[in-house]
C-alpha cells in the first residue's frame, strides 16, 4: 500500500512549495515532488503505481477524491517518514544538510526523549552540568538545559570550564554577541518552519525542529560528526535525569568507534 502526503507550504528566496510524497506503509519514500497545487501534485505521484494500490491523508482528500483515490489516516511509520524528511529539508535550508538524513532521524529520537523527559521542570540555565565524552573525543563539557519563553528549548555544551557563570554575566552586563562567542555546541529545539514543526507533531514525536549548532569566535556554524553525536547522546542522558537519578552513562557509535558520555547533573532547584 502506497500513501500520499503533503508538506508545506515549504519557504523558497522567492514564494513557497508544496513538496508531495509517496510513501509506503513500511515507511519508504518515494522522491519528493514538489508542485503549486494537490491535483499537480497528486498525479506526479501516481505514475507508474496502480491508484487501488494508494491511499491519501484526509488533508488530500478532496483532489484525491477527484482522482478516485480512497482517503485514510496514515500509519505511524509513514507519519515518522514525513516527518524525517522535513526535519531534513529544514536542515538544508538552514545549511546543515551536510550532516546527512541519518543524523536527521538521530536528532529527531533523541529530542523527543528528551522535550518527554521535561528536564527544564527540574533544573534551570543557570545550572552547569557535568559531560565527559570518552572515545573517538575525549573532552569534559560545562553543559546547562534551557527552555525560553517564546517556547524554544534545548541544551548546550560549553568548551570550557566556568563558561556558564561568564555567560550569565555578560548577559548581566548587556554583551549579548560576547555571550554567543563562547565556544560551544548546542541543541536548540525551535518552532519553526511550520511545515517542519507540524509534521513532527503529526508524527508524535518533538513538536520543535531538533537545530544542532556550534558557537565561538568565528559565529555560528556547524558541529562536526562527532560533535554532532555527542550532542544525541546528552540528550538521551539528560532525558533520563532525574531528581534521584542524578547520573546517567549514555553511548553512541562513531564509525568502528563507541563514545562514551557520562552526564552529572547539579542539585535540582526546585521551582514553584
Amino acid at each position: 500500500m502506497f500513501y500520499l502526503l503533503k508538506l508545506g507550504p515549504v519557504p523558497l528566496s522567492q514564494g513557497s512549495t508544496q513538496v508531495y510524497l509517496r510513501i509506503t506503509e513500511t515507511g519508504e519514500p518515494a522522491q519528493p515532488v514538489f508542485e503549486q497545487d494537490d491535483d499537480a501534485g497528486l498525479r506526479s505521484l501516481l505514475e507508474g503505481v496502480d491508484a487501488s494500490d494508494v491511499r491519501c491523508e484526509p488533508s488530500l482528500a478532496e483532489a484525491g477524491g477527484a482522482l478516485g483515490l480512497g482517503v485514510e489516516e496514515p500509519p505511524t511509520a509513514v507519519l515518522s517518514s514525513r516527518a524525517a524528511i522535513a526535519t531534513f529539508l529544514a536542515w538544508g535550508q538552514r545549511g546543515l544538510a551536510g550532516l546527512g538524513s541519518d543524523k536527521a532521524l538521530l536528532f529527531v529520537q533523541a529530542a523527543t526523549e528528551y522535550w518527554d523527559a521535561r528536564p527544564w521542570s527540574h533544573w534551570d540555565d543557570s545550572q552547569p552540568f557535568e559531560v565527559a565524552v570518552s572515545g573517538p573525543m575525549t573532552h569534559t563539557f560545562e553543559g546547562c538545559v534551557f527552555h525560553t519563553e517564546d517556547g524554544r528549548a534545548g541544551l548546550a555544551l560549553y568548551f570550557k570550564p566556568g563558561a556558564l557563570q561568564m555567560l550569565m554575566e555578560m548577559q548581566a552586563r548587556g554583551q549579548g554577541e560576547a555571550a554567543q562567542a563562547l565556544p560551544a555546541i548546542a541543541v536548540s529545539l525551535d518552532t519553526s518552519p511550520s511545515y517542519a514543526v507540524k509534521a513532527l507533531a503529526a508524527a508524535h514525536r518533538v513538536p520543535r525542529l531538533p537545530m544542532p549548532l556550534k558557537t565561538g569566535r568565528e559565529g555560528v556554524g556547524v558541529p562536526t560528526t562527532l560533535e554532532a553525536l555527542v550532542l544525541v547522546a546528552t540528550l538521551r542522558a539528560v532525558a533520563r535525569l532525574t531528581p534521584e537519578q542524578d547520573e546517567v552513562h549514555s553511548s553512541v557509535v562513531a564509525g568502528d568507534e563507541r563514545m562514551e558520555v557520562r552526564v552529572r547533573a547539579p542539585t535540582p532547584r526546585v521551582r514553584h
